[in-house]
């Protein structure tokens, strides 16, 4: 494409948040893109002292120590993407691409979205620094490490709202506490089935690892701006946040640190139970997928109500989801497989519903063994 006929996006350096208070940050910017305020946007963010999100399906009680994170002073907070939850700590960076949903450049699904966006990254790091990185779907980089094992350096978020959608990259360039890391993030064995390593501690690595030699944030930067701008045809040309995009932030900032938003996937809002409610739960891990866990709750023979949790992908994420509306489908219904299954396909059949990874019929399948 001609220099003269590149779109322009804009581009943010970002170090004045911790990576948990991007849960203010990304909503922000979404809102502020869909209504045309600004431009598609590219946003390098660094971070001044370790914390954790949550990703919006993820159980605060059971995909993270709380308590832990809580009696440290580790910031948690809730994000409105997709995934596992991340410790994010002073060497770590994660970049967001907001644009508008069928702009320039960008595909119609989240699939195909991650290929894209963490294909082109995969290809700066391994030319930049000469190592081995790849993209493995659904949404992971990886690099080569010394031994010959494939190890994550980044995990990935994507989701495609109403009007725009939110693409996040995240790169573990220097190594962090691996101990800290694991005594927050507390994932079922399952989660490694399809991995070569089975813990955190293997299956995690550092940019500074991979190259033997400790890598700058600014090299890293540099490679998103230069992939981004050569992956989606773009000329990136730097900005700040507007002023309605600073007043979005004072408006979300109560929201989405609030005690009822970070809760909102614990079992805990349900409180007490009726008398007479069983309470089943299963876990299993999509190869190539997300991790899902289901809790049933049992009344009789219906399924009074139904928690979905676990590193999930779908889109849209608000005003509802596919996971709420699939739990709001299942409330008081028959343990019966085909009832169950009519009801999921029925969701999933909306329009620009998505769940990467998810069959509606195997799901069913799984809700009904836990039932049982």
């Amino acid at each position: 494409m001609n220099q003269h006929t590149k779109k322009r996006w804009r581009f943010l350096e970002v170090d004045w948040l911790t990576y948990a208070r991007t849960a203010v940050f990304r909503p922000t910017l979404l809102k502020a893109v869909s209504e045309r305020i600004v431009p598609a946007t590219l946003s390098f963010c660094s971070f001044p002292r370790p914390s954790v999100i949550l990703n919006y399906f993820n159980d605060p009680d059971k995909d993270i120590d709380l308590h832990f994170c809580r009696e440290r002073d580790i910031p948690v907070y809730r994000v409105i993407s997709s995934g596992g939850p991340i410790f994010g700590d002073t060497g770590y960076t994660f970049a967001f691409i907001h644009a508008e949903r069928g702009s320039h450049g960008i595909p119609s699904t989240v699939e195909e979205m991650f290929a894209k966006t963490l294909s082109g990254i995969a290809h700066g790091l391994s030319e930049r620094f000469d190592i081995e990185v790849r993209f493995r779907p659904l949404n992971d980089l990886e690099a080569r490490a010394s031994d010959g094992v494939w190890r994550k350096i980044g995990p990935s978020s994507c989701f495609f709202d109403k009007q725009a959608i939110q693409m996040g990259s995240g790169i573990q360039i220097h190594r962090p506490d691996l101990d800290l890391m694991a005594t927050i993030i507390t994932p079922p064995p399952e989660k490694f089935h399809d991995k070569q390593a089975k813990s955190i501690q293997e299956r995690v690595t550092c940019l500074d690892d991979i190259v033997g030699r400790k890598v700058e944030i600014n090299e890293v930067k540099q490679v998103y701006v230069a992939q981004i701008e050569k992956t989606f045809g773009v000329e990136l040309s730097h900005g700040e946040l507007s002023r309605q995009e600073l007043d979005y932030f004072k408006e979300f900032e109560e929201e989405y640190t609030s005690e009822g938003f970070l809760m909102d996937r614990s079992e805990k809002r349900l409180d007490p139970l009726p008398r007479g409610t069983r309470r089943r739960q299963m876990q299993y891990k999509i190869p190539g997928g997300p991790l899902i866990r289901i809790i049933c709750f049992i009344k009789g023979s219906r399924i009074w109500r139904i928690i979905i949790t676990g590193s999930i992908h779908a889109s849209p994420l608000q005003p509802s989801s596919p996971v709420h509306e699939m739990e709001n489908a299942l409330m008081e219904t028959p343990i019966d497989g085909k009832v169950i299954r009519d009801r999921l396909n029925h969701v999933m059949n909306r329009p620009n519903y998505e769940m990467p990874g998810v069959m509606p019929e195997e799901l069913a399948e799984k809700i009904m063994r836990c039932c049982q």
